[in-house]
């Protein structure tokens, strides 16, 4: 199996500069099952630490004076709203790659399933012992 668009699927997005450049994934048919599963592990794992980031990140204006307020304003455009470059959108576009690879491992299984069970059923009705 090979997934060329970056290990996702969903996107049409260029993938940002920082990603680097896109990968292939072979897979054997056989190992899709655990492949899959280690990639849901992670996105499973990752999921919290997403959540736990947004709602921990956020700085605050922590002196309540000018000064502290304009830092915070900076640091959370920096970290939430800067485009391609913000740590978060980052994250959360690793987070799309990795379910990207768990549908498209999914869908391939179902089809290898699919062809293979065909495949099956007709070598039975051909060559009946």
């Amino acid at each position: 199996m090979f997934i060329a668009d970056g290990g996702g699927g969903g996107s049409t997005q260029t993938p940002p500069e920082y990603s680097g450049k896109q990968q292939k994934l072979s897979v054997d048919p056989t190992a899709i099952p655990e492949a899959r599963k280690v990639f849901t592990d992670a996105l499973n794992r990752l999921e919290p630490q997403i959540q736990n980031a947004i709602d921990a990140v956020e700085a605050r204006p922590w002196a309540g004076d000018p000064v502290s307020k304009e830092t915070a304003q900076a640091f959370n455009r920096e970290t939430f709203e800067a485009g391609d470059a913000a740590a978060l959108n980052a994250i959360l576009a690793y987070r799309e790659q990795l379910q990207g690879v768990v549908d498209q491992l999914t869908a391939i299984e179902a089809d290898y399933r699919r062809v293979e069970g065909d495949n099956v059923a007709s070598w039975g009705r051909i060559n009946k012992d």
